[in-house]
């Protein structure tokens, strides 16, 4: 009994090795550049088999179809989950490159090299192809509590010039204009 657990164990690690590498292979053909890519730790990373990851397989699943059914440019921005778990996702190609031919391809391929070069980010950038095509994953959350913020010290500094302004019209030290 031991035994039969131990060699099922085995090969379950042995094939989901071998599946993992087999997905995440990138294509190594001698001329083609490496992907420049970037990685983010700010948002932290997100768990394994999590929600997060749900709306990542998504992505992965749809942009590559978006991106080949844009009309006029090849370009394009999802949104996938909820807060706090939503994923911002934009794709775009280079249509003078040479590199790649087929738009949702080279996206599809852009999307597995961020999946394997940043594990687990929550941001991510990649390049394929020399500027062929790019891919950019980021937290949305994240980042729309950042522009809030900046327009809440927005206003407060307007308001503080109005009162300012208002103080001296009412002492009459006013500074008008001629």
């Amino acid at each position: 009994m031991p035994r039969a657990t131990i060699l099922l164990l085995v090969l379950a690690l042995v094939a989901s090795q071998l599946s993992a590498a087999d997905d995440d292979a990138l294509v190594d053909d001698g001329h083609t550049p490496p992907p420049f890519h970037m990685c983010g730790i700010l948002p932290g990373p997100y768990a394994a088999n999590s929600t997060y990851e749900a709306n990542l397989r998504y992505l992965a699943a749809t942009l590559p179809a978006k991106v080949m059914n844009g009309s006029s440019s090849s370009s394009v921005d999802v949104l996938a989950g909820e807060r706090p778990n939503l994923i911002a996702a934009s794709a775009s190609c280079n249509s003078s490159s040479s590199e790649y031919h087929d738009c949702g391809a080279c996206v599809a391929e852009a999307f597995r090299c961020a999946r394997r070069l940043c594990p687990y980010s929550r941001h991510a950038v990649v390049h394929l192809g020399g500027g062929a095509c790019s891919v950019r994953l980021h937290n949305w959350y994240k980042r729309i509590a950042f522009q809030v913020s900046l327009q809440v010290i927005g206003v407060a500094c307007v308001l503080f010039m109005f009162l300012r302004e208002w103080r001296d019209r009412k002492r009459g030290t006013a500074k008008l204009l001629p």
